[in-house]
């Protein structure tokens, strides 16, 4: 019975823990320089400056109608998630109400991003987990599953008319800082998502695989995958090696590819996440004599196989 509501109790836990610190940045950071933000967050930010009707009511106020669609459209789940963090994130704005009087920092421009970090934590954080804080999320996932538009897309339209309409209540100025937050916010929420161990993955074009994939396999200590592939100009058949390493292997693999095979060409570039053995679960022991002769096999017939 424990093992069924363990993962649900985790979710909420971290959930808990990201609001606390989205609501904490919001009162030190966002209220107390009268900044705004985007969303339905920033909806309730402009109607707190209009009515002095706390933050987080408005939220809760706001999310009613998006509750509703949520359950008639993206079923019970997502309206479980929506609800907790919707109620969580405007009773802990609320609950650090007391930070908006000190005036930590009285420069708005920093000031602005420091909200961005603290917000971008915290919500990276309940999105780490699988959660929510209600608002847009809701809305364009039900916009994207009936008519088909991107969600970045749907974001940036409403974003883009809250801030327009924040101008004629907190002014021009206000709104050009809240742009510094919001940039550094989608930053951090980035790599609080997607986590700081960024990984790479090499695409190494050579004629001299076998080597190659020794170096690989014995001196930086990952696996690879061979891709045979034809020259565009000189219609000859060449082989890639996709390898992917962490941030502390690229420098190794480069001098070892060198070593190997100093006419090969390599392309480096980002990996947003990479899953699997050696990476996100314990790598399994494999004696390396059979790595290597099964990648000394593979070299020589047209197929993609994993080492």
């Amino acid at each position: 019975m424990w093992s069924n509501y363990k993962s649900d109790i985790y979710q909420f836990l971290v959930v808990t823990i990201g609001c606390a610190i989205f609501g904490a940045g919001i009162d030190a950071f966002v209220l107390p320089h009268k900044l705004v933000s985007t969303g339905v967050s920033g909806v309730g930010l402009i109607l707190y400056y209009l009515t002095g009707l706390s933050v987080g009511t408005w939220n809760v106020i706001l999310n009613i109608p998006i509750f509703w669609a949520a359950y008639h459209w993206l079923g019970k789940r997502v309206v479980i998630n929506t609800l907790y963090g919707t109620i969580m994130v405007s009773w802990m704005i609320d609950w650090f109400g007391f930070l908006q009087y000190d005036m930590l920092i009285k420069d708005p421009l920093l000031s602005s991003m420091l909200a961005g970090v603290t917000t971008g934590v915290g919500l990276g954080i309940v999105y780490r987990v699988g959660g929510n804080t209600g608002g847009l999320d809701p809305i364009a996932l039900i916009v994207r599953k009936y008519y088909g538009l991107q969600m970045g897309s749907i974001n940036s339209i409403i974003n883009g008319i809250i801030l327009i309409t924040a101008i004629w209540v907190v002014g021009i100025e206000a709104v050009a800082v809240t742009l510094v937050s919001l940039y550094v916010y989608t930053i951090i929420t980035n790599k609080v998502v997607v986590g700081f161990n960024q990984r790479k993955v090499a695409f190494i074009i050579t004629y001299r695989t076998d080597e190659v994939c020794k170096a690989v396999i014995n001196r930086v200590g990952r696996g690879a995958t061979i891709i045979d592939g034809i020259g565009a100009y000189t219609r000859t058949p060449k082989q890639i090696v996709m390898v992917a390493v962490n941030l502390l292997q690229v420098n190794k693999l480069k001098e070892v590819i060198e070593a190997a095979d100093n006419q090969a060409f390599i392309l480096i570039t980002d990996a947003q996440e990479v899953i699997g053995k050696g990476f996100t679960t314990p790598l399994v022991p494999t004696p390396i004599e059979h790595l290597v002769k099964e990648c000394e096999t593979n070299a020589h017939y047209v197929k993609n196989r994993e080492l």
